[in-house]
């Protein structure tokens, strides 16, 4: 018995000697707070170490309630620490040189050294995404990233900004996968139902779905650039991936506030330049009696009227009409007068009647953050207030952001996370895009004549009729613009809630399990009211659009990492569920029974219904598997297969099934070969991988669509398009080559990376003959491959204890060329902008075997062999009908240069933005010139315009060309040569060099003072910002950065009557306490 007592004895002492203690932290930049990788970690006079993983996080066993630990790290000093087990350790180490491990947000959210990685990845910091902050969060993103190309609306703040990355290679979809924190997110952009006839609603950008992300709350912004880097997701990024992480709370003590105000004040970038000598109305006369055509040219709004200026005396719109009881009214208030005399006024130039229009607009952006780190976890909570007036009268955009994170270890094992974010969005007025009377520009530069006053338009009710009847220059195709933005509104309100709940289990050194949870869920309601006399809406008209979206993601995740002297392995597998619906519907009253009541219960017409749903779901499975030798060779091997609904039939479920591998491998050469002390970094990277694009739902089997009622009876409606039960996804294998240098410690650094993707079985809607019903089927078919180099280039210049310079270049050029078609098509039409539904006034967007995606085509006029304009005998342009290439709107290549000054406290940068190539057809140019509004039509003389080319005095067959001499009316030269029917001599080089920000500033922090409001926790940020500043172009009349609208699509490549953009300065503030 008391043998058993002392070997008990003896086993309990033993493991109370051995009892092993703890000791857990975390290693950061104590600069920035940033975590560091690949810190080694010491305990001093032992054996015993361990290394910092891609959080910072590290874990060390000791047998010792407290030890020194010794941590040292590439580009920062080697530091002692005394560790205490059970208190959770945080290490902040002194950067030394550049030359610090990087580390990037990959696919599924996975944190990696750039080292690692065979493939091309980019980020982008918060502060660099915040800094000079745009309301939507792409714009910030404009000549920051190679590769990724940001195209801002044109129809003011809040709306639609596109991006491509690498070019658009897919015939019908080339929107890139949005991931906030884990969380795929929805970025379409849902224009309301219209059609391109003169009538009903015009189009109306409600803004994209990623301008609900918070600048302030961004950490940091990759893109996945590549279908290696994007693999991982499947059907959804084979035109890649941008990867969004928000700010977290950190494991430190006391409470940590946080402050940011910005507010700019915003101005028109750039407006047409304008002829002021001529007015309105045709062959130099004019004279108002009601708009309409009943007085001497006042039915148009041509300004090749009188000379202005000149004492000319006619019966104008703002003229006075008196009454017989003596009350002075205007010679536009038609109803109220009914065709009294109109006393003639002089006719004036109003040189500035659409900078008047214009006002000066704001934008306001408040945020506050909290943060905490307690025993167990960290928290952060922001809330954000956007508010901003547009340059256009009536229109708006309010925004406001809430967002929480929390991570929370309830044991040693265990780690939970959560992100939610909520936004609410509004607008009480959106401006119509697009050609047409709802659209201001159409009014005001299109056919706004040089003799308009705007100020006398803003009391826009005829007296005595308001609600009834608007007061305006032309009753026969425009609206009064103050009435247009004040009346006949397009508001909307969007709530949207986006969240996650992640849970990481490690089983022990090897084994890890993570399953998570996530949500994006919006709902927007959209008002759209026209008030009684609108050119469109006679009677008015009132329509509500609501539309909703759920996409509700589940994962798993299990992971299995070891590690041996010279080796490192691991490998993951995990599956995905995603399950997605959306619904829109939209009710019209096309006309109201009562004016002013915006109900649909008030129309007086049968409604117009339109409603679409769709359902859709994504099984996956995929693994990843990863393999480091002796930390310079660096192999990765990754496989998904997914199932898709979209690709089913009723009947059958053959199709959904698709498979997508990658490879890719990295070799660090300066491990194994001895380079020049110059070179401090060599690696050389490759991949191959295959992803695919999956299509819209119901592209396989009939469905029908609710329509109009028909004596009281429900009606319906098959889709225009041919079903496809064979349907497959389009695929895309994609090579990718590339190497990373740097020079002098990292000071020096080039990035380069060349990619050649093929992208077979297009999805494609190609015509079908009328007699059968339908308009197109939807087809497999056609290759197209891209190509195209990426280089990033940084330079820390100058690296000096109170002064630092860093530059970088981003340079990206991508050919897009089509290789095959299906069969049977030499030429297909993806997608037009015209004016109205005229097709002669269409710019056609094809693609042919041997040319480019992008490639635009028109009319023009006929040329001989040698480029000369062919003339008739009457000196004016032949006409040529047959469709010809205009060229392509995207550019030959991409180049920014990114500077940063600071010197002591204050800092300075500047982005310049080049992009060289590409064209842009003008509206602006071909309507206003027709109209003689231009600056291009001022030349007016008496004995006419001779145009340049030659005259045919041969025959046909044998021609003999003689310079043109025939004179023809300037009226006559310009409507001719500017015909909106001929887009041929509308077009514009679209190149241009654009400072796109600038930031100057100065911080306020004393280090030696440890309290107070200034201190050494305590530091305030005071900054002068600007956004779109000046651009280098040879297009004069607007910003040469351009997006229209046609019908429910966006185009690049053509300017169709757009807004004027911004200009924005402004002052930043940054607090933190």
């Amino acid at each position: 018995m008391s043998l058993r007592i002392l070997m008990l004895a003896i086993l309990g002492l033993s493991n109370t000697i051995y009892a092993q203690n703890k000791i857990e932290g975390i290693v950061q930049n104590g600069e920035n707070q940033e975590t560091v990788y690949g810190a080694r970690i010491v305990e001093i006079g032992t054996e015993n170490k361990t290394i910092s993983d891609v959080e910072g996080k590290f874990s060390l066993e000791t047998s010792k309630d407290s030890i020194q630990i010794e941590i040292s790290a590439t580009g920062f000093r080697t530091e002692t620490f005394t560790a205490i087990s059970g208190d959770f350790f945080i290490a902040s180490l002194t950067q030394v040189s550049q030359n610090i491990e990087e580390i990037v947000v990959t696919a599924l959210s996975v944190k990696r050294p750039t080292k690692d990685l065979g493939y091309s990845v980019q980020t982008v910091s918060g502060e660099d995404v915040s800094q000079v902050k745009s309301v939507n969060v792409l714009d910030n993103l404009a000549g920051k990233v190679a590769g990724v190309t940001i195209t801002q609306g044109a129809s003011g703040v809040g709306s639609t900004s596109t991006i491509s990355i690498r070019g658009e290679s897919s015939f019908t979809n080339n929107n890139p996968l949005f991931v906030v924190d884990g969380i795929i997110i929805n970025n379409n952009s849902i224009v309301n139902p219209t059609t391109d006839a003169a009538a009903g609603f015009q189009s109306v950008d409600f803004g994209n779905g990623a301008m609900d992300i918070n600048s302030d709350d961004i950490e940091s912004i990759s893109v996945l650039k590549g279908p290696s880097a994007a693999a991982l997701y499947g059907t959804r990024a084979s035109n890649g991936v941008v990867v969004i992480t928000t700010k977290k709370g950190k494991r430190q003590s006391g409470l940590g506030i946080t402050f940011n105000s910005t507010t700019f004040v915003d101005d028109a970038f750039k407006l047409p330049e304008f002829q002021n000598r001529y007015g309105q109305g045709n062959n130099g006369q004019f004279e108002f009696k009601d708009g309409l055509g009943g007085g001497v040219n006042d039915g148009i709004s041509y300004s090749w009227g009188p000379e202005l200026n000149s004492g000319y005396l006619t019966p104008q719109y703002d003229s006075p009409v008196y009454l017989a009881d003596g009350t002075e009214v205007r010679g536009g208030d038609v109803a109220v007068h009914g065709g009294l005399p109109i006393t003639p006024t002089e006719m004036v130039s109003h040189q500035d009647n659409l900078k008047d229009f214009y006002q000066m607009g704001y934008t306001s952006i408040q945020n506050l953050a909290i943060s905490n780190g307690f025993d167990k976890g960290a928290m952060r909570f922001s809330v954000t207030d956007t508010r901003s007036k547009g340059i256009i009268p009536g229109v708006d955009y309010n925004r406001t952001n809430a967002i929480g994170n929390l991570s929370f270890s309830p044991s040693e094992k265990l780690t939970v996370t959560s992100v939610f974010q909520y936004a609410n969005s509004s607008s009480e007025n959106r401006p119509a895009s697009g050609y047409g009377s709802e659209n201001l520009n159409y009014a005001l530069v299109a056919w706004g004549p040089r003799s308009l006053d705007i100020s006398k338009m803003e009391d826009y009710w005829q007296p005595g009729l308001e609600g009834l009847q608007q007061y305006s220059f032309n009753y026969t195709y425009f609206d009064n613009p103050y009435f247009t933005m004040y009346e006949n509104r397009n508001s909307f309100n969007r709530n949207r809630l986006i969240g996650n709940v992640v849970a990481n289990y490690v089983i022990n050194d090897c084994w890890s399990i993570m399953a998570r949870t996530s949500m994006d869920n919006s709902d927007e309601d959209r008002q759209f009211l026209r008030a009684y006399s609108s050119n469109r809406f006679k009677k008015g008209a009132y329509a509500e659009q609501d539309l909703l979206f759920r996409e509700i993601n589940t994962d798993f995740l299990v992971k299995y990492q070891k590690e041996w002297e010279d080796l490192s392995f691991d490998v993951s597998v995990g599956g995905n569920r995603m399950d997605q619906s959306s619904s829109n519907s939209m009710v019209i009253a096309n006309e109201l029974a009562q004016p002013g009541t915006y109900r649909l219960s008030n129309s007086s017409v049968p409604l117009e219904i339109n409603e679409y749903s769709a359902q859709r779901r994504i099984n996956s499975l995929y693994a990843i598997g990863r393999l480091g030798y002796k930390r310079f060779l660096f192999l990765d091997v990754t496989a998904r297969n997914d199932w898709s609904s979209s690709l089913a039939t009723p009947t059958s479920s053959e199709n959904v099934s698709f498979f997508y591998p990658s490879v890719s491998g990295a070799f660090i050469v300066n491990q194994v070969v001895d380079l020049p002390e110059s070179i401090s970094f060599l690696k050389l990277r490759a991949s191959v991988a295959q992803v695919g694009n999956d299509t819209d739902p119901y592209q396989t089997a009939g469905s029908f669509v609710p329509q109009v009622a028909y004596n009281n009876q429900t009606t319906f409606s098959a889709l225009s398009t041919i079903s496809n039960s064979n349907l497959l996804l389009e695929k895309t294998t994609s090579y990718e080559f590339g190497f990373d240098l740097r020079f002098f410690k990292d000071r020096l650094k080039f990035d380069a990376t060349y990619y050649n993707a093929l992208t077979s079985n297009q999805i494609i809607a190609l015509p079908v003959a009328i007699s059968s019903g339908y308009t197109q089927q939807v087809v497999n078919g056609g290759r197209v491959r891209s190509q195209g180099w990426e280089i990033f280039a940084s330079y820390l210049a100058i690296d000096q204890k109170d002064f630092k310079w860093n530059t970088i270049l981003n340079f990206s050029r991508n050919v897009t060329r089509v290789e095959e078609l299906p069969e049977g098509a030499t030429n297909i039409t993806l997608a037009y902008n015209r004016v109205y539904d005229n097709v002669n006034q269409t710019v056609w967007y094809q693609v042919e075997e041997g040319g480019q995606v992008g490639d635009m085509y028109g009319t023009g006029y006929l040329k001989n062999e040698n480029g000369d304009f062919l003339i008739d005998t009457n000196g004016r342009y032949i006409v040529d009908n047959d469709l010809k290439k205009l060229g392509n709107y995207n550019p030959d290549f991409i180049l920014s240069w990114n500077n940063n000054f600071e010197y002591k406290n204050f800092n300075f940068s500047f982005l310049f933005d080049w992009r060289q190539g590409g064209i842009l057809v003008s509206r602006t140019l071909s309507l206003a010139g027709v109209a003689g509004q231009l600056a291009e039509t001022e030349y007016r003389p008496e004995d006419g315009i001779v145009a340049e080319g030659v005259v045919n005095v041969g025959t046909e067959e044998n021609p003999v060309y003689e310079q043109n001499t025939t004179a023809i009316s300037a009226e006559s030269y310009y409507r001719q040569y500017y015909d909106r029917n001929h887009e041929e001599n509308n077009v514009y080089d679209a190149s241009y060099l654009k400072l796109r920000q600038f930031a100057v500033g100065y911080t306020f922090r004393n280090a030696n003072k440890s309290s107070g409001f200034i201190s050494q926790d305590r530091a305030l940020r005071v900054e002068v910002i600007g956004r779109n500043l000046f651009a280098f172009s040879k297009i004069p009349h607007f910003d040469p950065e351009q997006l229209a609208t046609q019908g429910q699509q966006f185009t690049s490549g053509v300017e169709n009557m757009s807004y004027a953009s911004t200009r924005s300065i402004g002052i930043r503030l940054g607090y933190n306490f």
